[in-house]
C-alpha cells in the first residue's frame, strides 16, 4: 500500500507566514535574482574546478574546500544584501535560530557534490531555492561543467537551459533507470522484496543532480534511505515537482522546509506512475529497519 502523502506535524515548525504586502520586492523579482545569482555561483566554482584547492573534512567522510566557502560567501552577501529581512540556511554558514521567524528564506548549498568536484567529475552543482511559509517557490540548480541550468517557479513548469522538461512518465520498474548506488540496490540484508535484476541504476555524488535528472527524464527513480537537509533537496524539489514529478519521504510523507531542525528522514523521487511498485519495495525496508532498531 502507498502511504498517503502528508507533513509530518509532529516535526513542523510555526514559522512567521509570510506578509507579502509589506514586502518590497515580487517573487518576479526574485525570479531574476535568482536566476543571476546561481549563474555567477557556477562561473565562481569552475574558477576552482580541476586545480589544486585546499579542502578538509567537517566530519568523517564529509569534505568541504575553499571552493564551497567561496561560493558559499558570494551567495549569502549578494542574497542577502538585496533581499533585507528574508532568512538564510546553507549547508556552509552556521545555522541560526532567527530563519524561523522569517516568511521567505533562501536555502543555498554551494557546491552539492563536494566529493565529485574535488575529485574533477562533473556530477556537482550549485543549489539555491526560495522557500516561502515552508514550500519551495522559486529554484535553480546550475551544474556548470555539464552544462545544465536547471530552473523552476512554483505554478510555472520547469527548464532546463531554457528549454521546458518533464519526467519520463515509465510506467514499468524493471525498466526502470534508477539514480543511485548499483550495489546497495542489490543488498538483500537492505531490501526483503529486492528490485528487478533488469533495472538500471547509475550513481551520482549530487542529489540534487539526481533529482533533476529525474525532472528532465533521464532517469525515472532515485530512492535513499539515507537523511538529507534542506539544503540538499529544496531547490530539486520544486524543479521536480514543476517537471511533473514525485518527491517526498521514504514513507510518503511531504517535506516541509524551514523547521527547527532541517532534516529528512529519507528521500524518494519518481515518476509518479512508479511510486506503487517503488513502495512495495521501500515498505518492507523500512518496516525491518524499525523492527531492528526496536
Amino acid at each position: 500500500m502507498v502511504p498517503q502523502a502528508g507533513p509530518d506535524v509532529s516535526e513542523m515548525t510555526e514559522a512567521e507566514p509570510f506578509d507579502e504586502e509589506s514586502c518590497p520586492w515580487s517573487l518576479e523579482d526574485d525570479v531574476k535574482l535568482v536566476r543571476q545569482v546561481t549563474e555567477e555561483a557556477g562561473r565562481i566554482a569552475l574558477s576552482y574546478f580541476a586545480r589544486e584547492v585546499k579542502a578538509w573534512d567537517k566530519s568523517p567522510n564529509n569534505p568541504v574546500s575553499e571552493a564551497d566557502l567561496a561560493v558559499d560567501e558570494f551567495l549569502r552577501t549578494t542574497l542577502t544584501q538585496n533581499r533585507t529581512g528574508y532568512g538564510w540556511l546553507s549547508e556552509e554558514t552556521e545555522d541560526a535560530s532567527e530563519r524561523l521567524r522569517c516568511g521567505r528564506l533562501w536555502i543555498v548549498d554551494p557546491i552539492d557534490g563536494t566529493r565529485a568536484f574535488l575529485r574533477g567529475g562533473d556530477d556537482w552543482g550549485v543549489s539555491v531555492a526560495l522557500v516561502q511559509d515552508q514550500k519551495p517557490v522559486v529554484a535553480a540548480f546550475y551544474a556548470p561543467v555539464k552544462d545544465a541550468f536547471y530552473f523552476a517557479e512554483a505554478g510555472h513548469g520547469a527548464t532546463k537551459n531554457g528549454n521546458p522538461i518533464q519526467v519520463s512518465g515509465e510506467t514499468d520498474l524493471t525498466a526502470a533507470r534508477m539514480m543511485g548506488d548499483p550495489s546497495a540496490f542489490k543488498s538483500k540484508k537492505i531490501w526483503p522484496t529486492p528490485w528487478p535484476d533488469s533495472m538500471h541504476t547509475e550513481q551520482a555524488n549530487s542529489i540534487a543532480l539526481r533529482l533533476c535528472q529525474i525532472a528532465d527524464g533521464q532517469f525515472d527513480c532515485c530512492v535513499t534511505l539515507r537523511p538529507k537537509n534542506d539544503w540538499d533537496v529544496a531547490a530539486a524539489h520544486l524543479i521536480l515537482n514543476e517537471a511533473g514529478g514525485h518527491l517526498s519521504t521514504a514513507e510518503g510523507r511531504e517535506l516541509v522546509y524551514n523547521r527547527q531542525k532541517p532534516l529528512h528522514d529519507h528521500i524518494l523521487g519518481c515518476t509518479p506512475a512508479l511510486l506503487k511498485a517503488i513502495h512495495e519495495r521501500v515498505d518492507p525496508a523500512l518496516a525491518q529497519w524499525r523492527h531492528r532498531a526496536a
